[in-house]
């Protein structure tokens, strides 16, 4: 196939295989590691902050903000301030960010289903690449 970033045949006219395509940039920024996590969250409403980062274990919060500057800079997500002290903000999934949770549930699906087959296959390479090692 050619480098044309455009082709009329693929959804959109972008062809995600093509490295110039922009489409790569949007992919990139919707599997990264945070991404899937925080729309599994926002799909069940609206969470402050502090609720997102205690319901996704393991995130920090410069790494919660920079996920959450990027989706909103996407038009993933919104985030709405209210007045007060501390100000309260909330976050929730825009119509686009809401079309991500059907299939990021789906791979999560995926992923936790075959967990445990993943895990004896890294078992079982490591062991191989160990024994060739020897």
């Amino acid at each position: 196939m050619s480098q044309n970033v455009r082709s009329p045949e693929r959804a959109g006219g972008y062809d995600i295989l093509s490295p110039a395509c922009p489409s790569r940039t949007v992919l990139r920024h919707v599997v990264d590691r945070w991404t899937p996590l925080v729309v599994a969250v926002l799909s069940r409403g609206s969470h402050r902050f502090g609720e997102l980062r205690a319901a996704i274990g393991g995130i920090t919060p410069k790494v919660l903000t920079d996920t959450l500057r990027s989706m909103e800079r996407d038009g993933l997500i919104t985030r709405d301030q209210a007045p007060g002290v501390p100000p309260r903000v909330d976050y929730a999934l825009t119509p686009l960010g809401s079309t991500l949770a059907e299939p990021m549930n789906a791979l999560r699906i995926w992923a936790e289903g075959h967990a445990e087959e993943i895990l004896d296959n890294r078992v079982r390479y490591d062991a191989v690449a160990l024994d060739s090692a020897r």
